[in-house]
């Protein structure tokens, strides 16, 4: 099996699930390869060379390309063979690895974004945590005010960033889904926010501030919030176990909001292997599967009965 890695806690967490199917399938022996690099960029030519690991990790922004190029092995057949109750899925998860209503792969957790703010810095500078954008502004400026150098760390992509233009009420996309909403008064305003809190100082990019991301600088107190999901909570507690942090919702500007993530199992049509790599895929993503996966505690379920 193949995929990309959050870092040593995800993969230690993922060792356990595969130990646990090797138990109960004792007839196959399963290993993790980490993609380094850029997932597609290595996946896809061993994809196109017959050369693909027997089950691999689809994320949800390219699945649908990958559905139509044809490489992935179609699972509704599999899936009612064991009974499996796809309706155990969240829709929203599952809808990205389904096309002309077949299925091809399917949602192994999810992630949400939040804010993170570390106690001690806001507590010194007497800020209180923000709900409000406005709120979050001005406890920046608060603190930058006070000698913070660096109140906020802003990662350089849509998937940090986006939740801010969904606060303005603006987004990648309108709420039907139909058109692109990259240009409309609200995403422009959004952006002109966020290159304002660049402009003034208020936030920098990981690299900016001499990190790897965003995590790292909320551990190493470089800034007082972080924007980061739920795989901050494994991360810190490994890395920076003194470290008192709060999580709360990205705060509100016109609405509430936030970004969520998922990523499939899924394997090729051309697998030499498809009865193992359904083995594993159907274990990993079933109720028991799936909630040992959860209670690791760096991501949340993409089941519904799955417990948090």
């Amino acid at each position: 099996m193949a995929g990309f890695s959050a870092g040593n806690v995800e993969e230690g967490i993922l060792r356990g699930v595969l130990d646990s199917f090797q138990e109960a399938c004792p007839n196959y022996t399963v290993t993790f390869e980490v993609i380094a690099g850029e997932y597609q960029n290595v996946m896809l030519p061993r994809l196109a060379a017959g050369d693909a690991p027997d089950l691999f990790y689809v994320q949800q922004g390219y699945a649908q390309d990958w559905i139509r190029e044809g490489l992935l092995a179609q699972l509704d057949e599999q899936i009612s063979a064991i009974g499996m109750d796809p309706g155990a899925f969240f829709p929203g998860y599952l809808a990205p690895f389904q096309q002309d209503g077949e299925t091809y792969g399917l949602p192994k957790d999810s992630s949400i974004l939040a804010m993170q703010s570390n106690d001690e810095m806001l507590s010194s500078a007497s800020v209180q945590v923000p709900t409000t954008l406005e709120e979050l502004e001005a406890a920046a400026r608060t603190m930058k005010d006070g000698g913070v150098e660096t109140p906020m760390c802003f990662a350089a992509e849509y998937a940090r960033l986006g939740a801010f233009m969904e606060a303005f009420g603006g987004g990648m996309l309108n709420e039907e889904r139909t058109e692109q909403a990259i240009d409309t008064p609200e995403s422009r305003a959004a952006l002109d926010w966020i290159i304002q809190m660049y402009n003034d100082g208020l936030a920098q990019y990981p690299g900016q501030i001499g990190v790897d991301w965003c995590g790292q600088a909320l551990g190493e107190a470089r800034v007082a919030f972080a924007f980061e999901g739920n795989w901050v909570g494994p991360y810190m507690t490994e890395n920076f176990p003194d470290v008192a942090y709060t999580i709360s919702a990205i705060p509100s500007g016109a609405e509430e909001a936030t970004l969520s993530f998922t990523a499939a199992y899924a394997y090729s049509p051309d697998s030499p292997n498809p009865e193992g790599s359904w083995a594993l895929l159907s274990f990993l993503t079933s109720q028991q599967g799936q909630q040992e996966w959860v209670d690791g505690g760096l991501v949340l379920p993409s089941r519904s009965d799955v417990e948090v």
